[in-house]
């Protein structure tokens, strides 16, 4: 794509509107926080024309895949994913069809805060995005919704400490590694481990974690490829054949050990029914 500067719609103050009906915030005057966009969109009924934005354009693709035009280049971005623009470089998003798309979107005057993610090729960045920081992204969003209502003397106060939240969870998916991921799978593992008896294991491991239900699952699937339930029943299945094989114990002290109420419950877990 050919980057024509008569052809790009520069945006002096907020960026452009969603069609009507669409939720979004514009501030005014000098404030930190420029636009806030969220919810449903339709790029393939009202794509978003090109057009550069006077803030760094933080993007955050929930649910969905759209089409970006940026830097020359026409590319595809599938959820969870977050893109971010550096203020006066033009870009786009359309869809080749009408498919569900979520999103969150925050215009933030100047660079990113956080050296790390101002991009460093043509203006922008893509961040692909594990399941775990949508949540928590999702509320520093509607915090930033609240507090643009209060519109007290705090607010660019405020403001900037959402910012800052927003920005290390971005930079923590940046940095491609596992290693938070594989510290909290151990974590949860050992916990699995030790409370093999407990039968209400999902509110359990959601107050353990700090996680909703959801993001539970989203973290199991992510993990081992199947549910909490599923997963916690194949453990407890595998230490009673342990138990019983190894250790010669008898099903009905097997039974027991592991938290089952009846010892034929333990037999029919064995049979996988």
């Amino acid at each position: 794509m050919s980057e024509n500067a008569s052809s790009v719609i520069q945006v002096a103050n907020g960026t452009l509107s969603p069609p009507p009906g669409r939720p979004n915030w514009a501030g005014l005057g000098d404030l930190p926080l420029i636009y806030l966009g969220w919810g449903e969109r339709d790029f393939a009924t009202h794509p978003l024309p090109r057009h550069a934005d006077p803030g760094t354009n933080y993007f955050v693709l929930l649910c969905g895949a759209v089409v970006v035009e940026i830097g020359g280049e026409s590319r595809t971005m599938r959820a969870p994913a977050a893109l971010l623009v550096e203020p006066g470089t033009p870009f786009s998003i359309r869809q080749n069809r009408i498919n569900p798309v979520t999103v969150l979107v925050w215009v933030w005057r100047g660079l990113p805060e956080i050296a790390e993610l101002i991009p460093k090729k043509a203006g922008h960045t893509q961040i692909t995005l594990p399941h775990s920081p949508l949540d928590f992204l999702e509320q520093v969003h509607v915090q930033c919704r609240k507090e643009v209502s209060l519109a007290d003397a705090s607010l660019p106060r405020t403001l900037s400490a959402l910012r800052s939240l927003m920005e290390v969870e971005l930079l923590r998916a940046s940095r491609h590694t596992p290693a938070a991921g594989d510290v909290r799978w151990a974590l949860t593992h050992a916990w699995l481990a030790k409370n093999l008896a407990i039968r209400a294991t999902v509110p359990a491991l959601c107050d353990y974690l700090d996680m909703s239900a959801s993001t539970l699952t989203r973290f199991f699937l992510e993990q081992t490829g199947t549910t909490p339930g599923k997963y916690f029943r194949k453990l407890k299945r595998e230490e009673a054949k342990r138990l019983i094989v190894e250790h010669g114990w008898q099903v009905k002290a097997v039974a027991h050990h592991l938290g089952y109420k009846h010892a034929n419950d333990l037999s029919r877990a064995l049979r996988g029914t």
